[in-house]
């Protein structure tokens, strides 16, 4: 048997007074690759701050290679071999890849000044090694959030750790990204390396993990060789419950148009884009990395100005879209880039969940009427199972990565609009949380809204969406309908293989 490279042993864990790990006992092998699961709150990124040393334990003892291990600060695991990819990108915009890279340990010359042909060339070496589609000279924020995600893979990998822990590392990649990183994983098992991998993706966990570990509501319910599992028994042990329809059905009828796009352009991202969203729909956007799926959304929300092109509503166009003129109308929008984005992450969740809706809480004098700002926050929480223990005091920073994105959709939702684009809604959510979410599209639906519902997920297009479009190179190829639904000539369409 393969010697215990880390024990956890009655590791407990409480914030605001709330238990969030309860007694976990965990043995991670040395060259294994460990899958942990569970849903949005079950305690999985917790586990793993403490084990990075970004949080403090209540109690328990860890191990790392038989020795105790008492981080206090995220550069001692750093110190012990530990490497920690988290779930949203630590990364600097306004540096280039290089310096992001070797922010940590900036070699300086005469006068303290950065060596910058040094980490340029060092930077270069591992751009290579690792297959990231930059230079060292480009600045972070000209990047898309793909290549973003591979830079800061490639920056934990350069440091050789022992065991290295991803949380979440595919939500941005593309296809292609995701193929490389696995062939990464692989080779650093082959090279001794354990990887603890987080991930709500259960077709990438069963692949490549070798057990899989599954948390509940902060308890450990079970650890097993993946050959003893199967997607169903890992889907009941994290929610507790048989999951029997991950996407659930609703009687819904689909009537007039409410929204149309002509003719939409923006430089070679979106060219010539034509379309309508009809009340009662919902529409899937399916498309690879860099196919224009992004950069449309914008331009339909008035984020990004359209070079040419018109939006109609009901009919009616749509004079000089911006985001204000557009919620005006009835419209809303889920950007795919939440952390900087979506949210007001130092602002507490109730602040977030009312930020959009202001406008219609006032009461007299213009005071935000409390009590109506209660009701509305009090049933959005409820209704999406956001897991937050006080919606007034709790930062939605604090929240895991699903309950925020949870609280992105809450917001937008108390407005009840008619017209709802979600880039990439489902994005870092677990299972019965995903379910949750179709739930609440469908309903939107039944209401009488229309959706437009932009997914890498081909399968959670097909599960959800009463018809799909498919984009490649910045243009709609092809409009599907539920019934002549076919994963492989999807594809095709998407890489520019049918016409």
């Amino acid at each position: 048997m393969t010697e215990n490279i880390l024990e956890l042993k009655d590791i407990n864990k409480s914030f605001f007074g709330a238990k969030v790990l309860h007694h976990i006992n965990l043995e991670v092998k040395r060259g294994e690759i460990l899958g942990l699961v569970g849903e949005n709150g079950a305690g999985k990124s917790t586990l793993m701050n403490i084990l990075g040393g970004v949080l403090g334990r209540d109690g328990g003892i860890m191990k790392l290679q038989g020795t105790d291990y008492e981080p206090t600060t995220p550069k001692d695991a750093q110190k012990a071999g530990i490497a920690f990819i988290h779930q949203e990108l630590n990364l600097f915009t306004n540096l280039t890849v290089a310096e992001n890279m070797f922010i940590d340990e900036l070699p300086k010359g005469a006068l303290w000044a950065v060596k910058y042909s040094e980490i340029e060339a060092r930077a270069q070496e591992y751009i290579n090694k690792f297959g990231v589609s930059t230079t060292p000279k480009t600045k972070v924020g000209s990047l898309p959030m793909g290549i973003r995600q591979t830079v800061e893979i490639t920056k934990a990998l350069m440091k050789k750790a022992e065991i290295i822990i991803f949380d979440e590392p595919t939500t941005s990649l593309s296809h292609k990204e995701k193929d490389n990183l696995f062939k990464i994983i692989r080779q650093l098992k082959e090279q001794g390396v354990t990887i603890i991998y987080i991930s709500h993706i259960l077709e990438d966990v069963f692949l490549h993990c070798d057990r899989i570990a599954v948390l509940r509501d902060g308890h450990l319910i079970g650890i097993e060789e993946k050959e003893k599992l199967d997607k169903h028994k890992v889907i009941t042990m994290m929610v507790g419950r048989e999951l029997s329809q991950v996407y659930p059905k609703i009687d819904k009828s689909i009537g007039e148009n409410l929204f149309e796009a002509r003719g939409i352009c923006q430089g070679k991202a979106v060219q010539d884009v034509s379309f309508i969203l009809r009340s009662g729909e919902i529409v899937g956007l399916f498309g690879l990395m860099g196919a224009g799926r992004t950069e449309l959304m914008r331009c339909l929300f008035g984020v990004d100005k359209m070079e040419s092109g018109e939006i109609y509503l009901r009919d009616k166009v749509l004079k000089k879209p911006n985001p204000q003129i557009c919620i005006k109308n009835g419209m809303a929008f889920i950007t795919e880039d939440r952390r900087q984005e979506g949210l007001l992450t130092s602002k507490s969740v109730a602040d977030n969940l009312v930020a959009v809706k202001l406008n219609q809480l006032l009461g007299s004098f213009g005071m935000v009427d409390r009590e109506k700002e209660d009701l509305f926050s009090d049933r959005t929480i409820k209704e999406l199972n956001i897991k937050v223990h006080d919606k007034n005091t709790q930062a939605v920073k604090n929240l895991s990565g699903g309950n925020q994105q949870k609280v992105v959709i809450g917001k937008w939702i108390m407005r009840e609009p008619s017209i709802f684009i979600m880039d990439e809604p489902t994005r870092g959510v677990d299972v019965g949380a995903k379910a949750e979410i179709y739930s609440i599209v469908n309903q939107m639906a039944k209401n009488g809204a229309t959706v437009l519902f932009v997914s890498s997920e081909m399968e959670e297009l097909m599960g959800v969406c009463d018809r799909m479009l498919v984009m490649c190179k910045g243009k709609i190829v092809s409009d599907i309908p539920r019934e002549l639904y076919d994963q492989e000539k999807i594809i095709s369409y998407a890489i520019g293989g049918l016409n």
